[in-house]
């Protein structure tokens, strides 16, 4: 009997749940659209993160072994062709699917049209745009004329161009300017017909004119695009600064070992195979045939044609009304704690706590911890202001934030230029907390110190799709904590104890452990016993064999999980008493929530760390507890939503993780649901 599930092929049925989000009728049909794009943009990561991992191993199978399987049997080798497998059985629904959703387009007078199909009409509109706005900025390398292919960029995608001049065949390269250009150009609208162009589609309308020069007798242009492997690489050199060693080795992800090919299939063989030999493509590259059409992660930016029945509806945030009713956030949060679940709560309340906090002359220091902010982002500029106002400023900067750390080495600039104590993290660890402290000089009717803690990043654009709670305390014991924490950033050999905080790795996965040992020691006792946990992902041997130990013991477990999940529930014996869901809808589900029953007087955090071995050991993380009755009982309740969801959640069994949720109960899709209880909560004040 299998007990886990590999984390790489967890993950892909993870994906393979927002395919279906693609196939549903129900969903808008631009909605539709752009969960293709989400799938594609998943995959792309997964290649350029998970899967290149794995060839590492392999290649260094020798040396050390790199990847770390949960099913030990299994070898490295097999895992890649398992991968490959699914992957290409989960293309061909994608390629299925695109076709379909391309006519349902159609009907609702969106025309995709291409270099063969566009109307004669807009002849002069894109020959004008070709000339004038767009020849500049397209790249071409004559391949025979150099040594080497240039580093094809991660991401980027390209034309593979073959030309024959003589019973002779010459290869170029185009590079398509995605980067300057949006990927899909509107036209003109022809009376209620919408049309729409892939940028690469006018460079194959002019191909003939790129290359008159060599007086070809056929030419002919196929899309091709690599994944390479996004790992950066840090050397032990004490004497350059992190910074620099993340600037480089950015140069050096562009140049990383491809990984994955992914090709028009109409490409001609001795094209592919000019190429293959010039990357340098192996046995365990993944080399895949698609469409004509790459990169098609670009689908999450579809025009939508201001057709507003194709989309989802907009939710207005809820206003929270009780913090505005004071003069001050420092007095609302004194006198009573608060959190906003974004997005379905304004999560403008933290920048203008910010923004208070950077002009408000009581206040001395603010500190926080950034691992990925907005380009433009309100709160960098607000840590920005307070600095400039001669406040005491602390900015933790994670700067290995994956596929962040360029915006956050632009940003470390900005900040050190302000006057901001900009700290590069902590040496062998990931920075992931996401924690605000805030100090004031004594005032009467305020508190001294404030903390924020967030499931998720202080992102403004995030906030707007991301589902994440962000806690605001004057609560003293919390605050001192979060104090201690950002002491520990310092001065890294001053490890600290929590009472109230779970911090990893110094103390979350002991405190965890201890906590459903006590919920199974309560159910043997007679006690309500309970464990509920929301998660991102779960992959932590340690703790799935103890979430099966409580099962046995007779301890009810409600998972909801929306990604990677190696435990299997519902396995007579093994994992009876665990249920897990996966929510998957117009939102990414993104909070972390530990909840224990604990004979009942329930213990909630709000955590920004997954169960898995690099948030325990390896990471900073942060798991905060709720004391305040009324917010405990906000969390549970949104908690309880999501496991119920019985139209957008999904079953994970040991049979199939793609299985909706049914009961008998009235159709609860939980992202609507929480959104009318907060909106009802709301209306409601606070109870001193």
């Amino acid at each position: 009997m299998k007990k886990y599930v590999n984390r790489e092929i967890s993950w892909l049925k993870f994906n393979a749940r927002v395919l279906q989000e693609a196939e549903d009728e129900k969903v808008p049909l631009l909605e539709r659209i752009r969960f293709l794009g989400i799938y594609s943009n998943n995959l792309d990561e997964f290649y350029s993160v998970r899967y290149s991992a794995i060839l590492r191993s392999i290649q260094l199978q020798n040396v050390e072994k790199v990847y770390r399987n949960i099913i030990t049997d299994q070898t490295d080798e097999e895992l890649i062709e398992e991968i490959n497998e699914i992957v290409r059985i989960q293309r061909e629904i994608y390629d299925r699917l695109y076709d379909e959703l391309l006519e349902e387009l159609e009907s609702n007078n969106i025309f995709v049209v291409d270099d063969q199909t566009f109307p004669e009409k807009y002849l002069d509109y894109i020959t004008d745009f070709f000339n004038n706005e767009f020849i500049h900025t397209v790249g071409v390398f004559i391949l025979e004329d150099i040594k080497k292919v240039p580093p094809l960029r991660d991401g980027s995608f390209y034309l593979a161009v073959k030309m024959t001049i003589k019973d002779k065949n010459k290869y170029a390269l185009i590079i398509v300017p995605t980067h300057l250009f949006p990927r899909f150009i509107q036209l003109p609208k022809l009376g209620e017909e919408n049309y729409v162009i892939f940028l690469e589609d006018i460079i194959r309308f002019h191909l003939e004119d790129i290359f008159k020069t060599f007086k070809f007798d056929t030419i002919e242009a196929h899309s091709i695009k690599i994944t390479r492997d996004s790992e950066l690489d840090f050397d032990n050199d004490l004497e350059h600064s992190l910074l620099e060693k993340v600037i480089q080795s950015l140069e050096g992800r562009k140049k990383g070992e491809p990984v994955r090919l992914v090709y028009d299939r109409e490409i001609a063989q001795d094209t592919l195979q000019f190429f293959l030999k010039k990357l340098k493509l192996d046995e365990y590259d993944s080399i895949i045939p698609g469409g004509k059409y790459h990169n098609k992660r670009d689908l999450m930016n579809f025009p939508t044609f201001g057709i507003k029945e194709l989309t989802y509806d907009v939710i207005k945030p809820i206003v929270q009304l009780r913090p505005i009713q004071y003069p001050s956030y420092f007095q609302a949060i004194t006198e009573h704690d608060e959190i906003i679940y974004a997005p379905y709560h304004d999560y403008s309340l933290l920048l203008k706590f910010l923004r208070e906090a950077a002009i408000d002359p009581k206040v001395t220091k603010i500190k926080i911890t950034v691992y990925r902010v907005a380009k433009d982002s309100q709160v960098m500029h607000s840590l920005i202001n307070a600095a400039m106002n001669g406040k005491e400023v602390t900015a933790v900067l994670e700067l290995r934030a994956r596929f962040d750390e360029s915006n956050n080495a632009m940003w470390s600039k900005k900040l050190k230029a302000a006057g901001v104590n900009v700290i590069f993290g902590v040496p062998g660890l990931k920075v992931h907390s996401k924690v605000a402290y805030i100090e004031r000089l004594p005032e009467e009717g305020k508190a001294e110190k404030y903390a924020v803690i967030s499931t998720g990043n202080f992102h403004a654009g995030t906030a707007k799709v991301y589902s994440d709670y962000t806690y605001f305390t004057a609560n003293p014991g919390i605050c001192k904590e979060v104090e201690q924490l950002f002491q520990f950033f310092g001065a890294n050999y001053l490890i600290q104890s929590y009472r109230h905080l779970l911090v990893s790795p110094h103390g979350t996965r002991k405190k965890i452990v201890k906590m459903i040992k006590r919920e199974i020691k309560n159910q043997q006792a007679g006690l309500p016993a309970e464990i509920n946990l929301k998660l991102n992902s779960l992959s932590d041997k340690e703790m799935i064999d103890l979430l099966y130990k409580a099962s046995q013991k007779g301890v009810k477990i409600r998972l909801v999980v929306r990604g990677i999940n190696c435990l299997i529930p519902g396995v007579k014996s093994l994992s009876e008493n665990i249920e897990c869901v996966s929510v998957i809808d117009k939102f990414l589900e993104h909070p972390r929530l530990y909840w224990f029953k604990n004979a009942g007087e329930d213990k909630v955090f709000i955590a920004s760390a997954d169960l898995m071995e690099r948030n325990l050991d390896h990471r900073v993380e942060v798991a905060c507890p709720i004391y305040d009755s009324q917010l405990k009982k906000i969390v549970m309740d949104t908690f309880d939503l999501s496991f119920n969801d019985n139209v957008k959640g999904r079953l994970i069994t040991a049979q199939s993780s793609l299985d909706y949720k049914t009961n008998h109960l009235p159709p609860n899709r939980s992202q609507n649901t929480t959104y009318d209880y907060l909106s009802q909560i709301n209306a409601i004040p606070h109870e001193d």
